[in-house]
């Protein structure tokens, strides 16, 4: 079983395209019938598949630490522009 970091970018339809970490240049779609997680635009999650099925799982400690890079990102952009 391959297990690889993917971001969830976007919804289309009934699709969820997952864009594959960290380059985010290979993606993934998956029906969204194919899996049970809650899951929002931004979320990385860890996905396998296996005899058929996908399995995805929430990776909450390294979106958290996304969040954090960010806020700081706007922080430091902010205090660039006084």
């Amino acid at each position: 079983m391959s297990l690889n970091n993917y971001t969830l970018d976007r919804f289309e339809g009934d699709y969820a395209i997952f864009l594959k970490r960290p380059e985010e240049t290979e993606q993934i779609l998956i029906h969204r019938s194919e899996y049970s997680e809650l899951l929002s635009e931004g979320d990385i999650v860890a996905i396998s598949y296996e005899d058929g099925i996908y399995h995805i799982e929430r990776l909450d400690e390294e979106i958290t630490a996304q969040q954090n890079k960010m806020k700081q990102m706007m922080q430091a952009l902010r205090n660039r522009q006084k």
